[in-house]
């Protein structure tokens, strides 16, 4: 099996962590109903395993997953933009470390909290707040990381008609959605429904634009080693 297709098995698990994490954290672990600082204390505590095993998937899969893919794209598109690729790759393994590194706050601060909700509530959940805190900078409340890493494909991806010009432009869009989540924290800003809910547009799209690079991926692999990107002509997909 190619690079490229390894790639595509990537991209297809990313898509199937993002689909994991909406469906469990949205729909098993729902804590709308849990909205105080107490309440939802006691759904974490009550619930620690499932959290636990769900950041396994949604953080340290999906991390795995992207370094393969970040690796795939800079080998099939390094021809078309050299110092262009290497600048999104770096961006691409540094939006893997910084989801690893939250995923690992948070997992073992679960043991931490558990342990001292039974002696102090209090404190307890002091330390919980703050951990969201860091693991929300890290993981998720700021996407812009992972919109440039999006953005840079889909512009060499267009200027080079590397794939098809849809995936391309929906990767435009689904960046500029990310780059947008910088700015949703702003006081006059921060009751903008539409900023409210770009990091689930940045996370909905990317499912779709996995989808789809996956696929393309899979289907259209060149035979050989990486070394036969060299030289061979882009074929749009139909997707």
């Amino acid at each position: 099996m190619s690079l490229q297709q390894w790639g595509g098995i990537a991209a297809l698990t990313k898509a199937a962590t993002y689909l994991f994490g909406f469906v469990l954290f949205f729909g098993v672990l729902d804590t709308s109903k849990y909205d105080t600082p107490e309440l939802s204390l006691d759904f974490l505590i009550q619930n620690r395993d499932t959290f636990f095993l769900g950041y396994i998937v949604i953080g340290i899969i999906f991390s795995l997953a992207l370094i393969v893919l970040v690796q795939t794209i800079y080998q099939r598109f390094k021809r078309f933009s050299p110092e262009l690729m290497k600048f999104t790759s770096v961006i691409g393994y540094i939006w893997a470390t910084i989801v690893l590194a939250s995923t690992f706050v948070f997992l073992t601060s679960i043991e931490v909290i558990a342990a001292l909700y039974e002696q102090d509530p209090t404190l307890a959940l002091t330390i919980k707040q703050t951990i969201s805190i860091v693991v929300n900078a890290l993981g998720g409340g700021i996407e812009l990381v992972g919109a440039l890493w999006v953005l840079a494909i889909s512009y060499v991806g267009i200027k080079h008609r590397v794939f098809s010009p849809l995936l391309h432009y929906w990767g435009l869009l689904v960046g500029l959605a990310g780059v947008l989540t910088l700015f949703s924290g702003l006081s006059f800003l921060i009751e903008n429904p539409f900023f409210e809910v770009t990091t689930a547009i940045f996370g909905l799209g990317q499912i779709v634009w996995f989808i789809a690079l996956g696929v393309i991926l899979i289907k259209h692999a060149p035979a050989g080693s990486p070394d036969s990107y060299q030289g061979q002509t882009s074929k749009h997909s139909p997707i």
